[in-house]
């Protein structure tokens, strides 16, 4: 009995020693859905779910959404052709629910991120693309709001060559974002930084700081000055004290799209003193503007070198441009005004930034 259990442990122990070296059965790779997808201006969008009973993707630019078709496996595909070379804000529609691209890391930023993003790049390249020439670089900045009590931050591009000249002083833009977006962007959506190394590269912008602020502060009442208080009282005096910047109001702009645009307005036509370049994207004023801006921009020709407005023909404030329009025109203020295809995209935004960059701290358009 003794030689019976003692042979039949043996067995059961060369039993579980062999099954233990047996090496794992691999595993299958998992098939990676790939979303977008982009070839010779066409995009494949795919989405897994095979739950679902009706599937499209939605593509700004495109007044209709695209139909998705379904596999066997439950992949819902769709492409979409001639897209023209652009960035473009898309999100899948499921059964009536909007949600972002899975497959797909690049989201559109801001307070309620919603969109996933696909660039369709341009032979050759467009003027917001990269491209192997010298960069700038961009800093983020935190700082303390003494009005909301709680930390805020802003971007800051810095132009190439600028950590190698010490002794140079550099002139700034600040640039303002819309409604629902933050500091970045201007960087994740806007391309400012790359647009500005591409017009510096062929000596069309002269070097400059572009300074983003985070614009977006509570509405409710006791708010209604935090902008303005931050940038003037807590963000450009941390520039000036951090950055080899030129003093002075001919060396400082100040521009922004949408709620950007508006604020603008709002801050640089009562400060034309320290903002002698203005720009307004896709904004224009407001009821009682003629009360508010009338007394200062009676003085605007002698402060200020140049006021430009762009904004699109379908955009939905273009009433409101032209109302900003007419009341220049009742103040006899010089102005340059831009009415492009389009509506309240980013398409015209980067647009505008392209052609206003060179401009800036140019001779004066009197």
């Amino acid at each position: 009995m003794k030689s019976l259990a003692l042979s039949l442990a043996i067995v059961v122990s060369f039993t579980a020693t062999t099954f233990a070296q047996q090496p794992a059965a691999p595993r299958r790779p998992e098939q990676r859905l790939v979303s977008p997808e982009v070839a010779q201006g066409k995009v494949t969008f795919r989405l897994a779910a095979p739950k679902a009973q009706q599937v499209n993707v939605r593509i700004n630019g495109r007044k209709d959404p695209v139909a998705m078709q379904r596999d066997e496996k439950g992949v819902w595909t769709a492409t979409v052709e001639d897209l023209a070379p652009e960035i473009y804000d898309y999100q899948f529609d499921v059964d009536g629910f909007s949600t972002l691209d899975p497959a797909n890391a690049w989201v559109k930023t801001g307070l309620r991120p919603n969109t996933s993003m696909v660039e369709v790049p341009a032979h050759p390249a467009e003027f917001w693309e990269p491209l192997d020439i010298p960069h700038g670089n961009v800093t983020i900045h935190t700082f303390w709001s003494k009005s909301l009590e709680a930390p805020r931050s802003f971007r800051v591009y810095t132009p190439p060559g600028y950590d190698q000249q010490t002794a140079a002083r550099f002139p700034v833009l600040y640039l303002l974002h819309g409604s629902g977006d933050t500091d970045d962007g201007w960087m994740v959506s806007g391309r400012a930084n790359l647009i500005a190394d591409n017009l510096l590269a062929t000596g069309k912008a002269k070097p400059m700081l572009i300074v983003m602020p985070n614009g977006t502060y509570p509405r409710e009442a006791g708010h209604e000055n935090d902008f303005e208080t931050a940038l003037l009282q807590e963000i450009i005096p941390t520039v000036e004290k951090q950055y080899r910047v030129a003093p002075g109001a001919a060396n400082r702009a100040l521009a922004g799209l949408s709620m950007g645009g508006f604020q603008t307005l709002s801050v640089g036509i009562k400060h034309m003193d320290q903002f002698a370049w203005l720009g307004v994207f896709s904004a224009g004023v407001r009821d009682n503007a003629g009360e508010t801006y009338g007394p200062f921009l009676d003085k605007a020709n002698d402060q200020l070198s140049l006021f430009w407005i762009g904004i699109g023909e379908d955009d939905f404030l273009l009433t409101s441009e032209k109302a900003l329009e007419t009341l220049l025109n009742d103040h006899h203020v010089k102005y340059s005004a831009h009415i492009s295809k389009g509506g309240h995209t980013w398409t015209n935004w980067r647009h505008y930034l392209h052609d206003f960059l060179p401009l800036l701290f140019q001779a004066p358009q009197k």
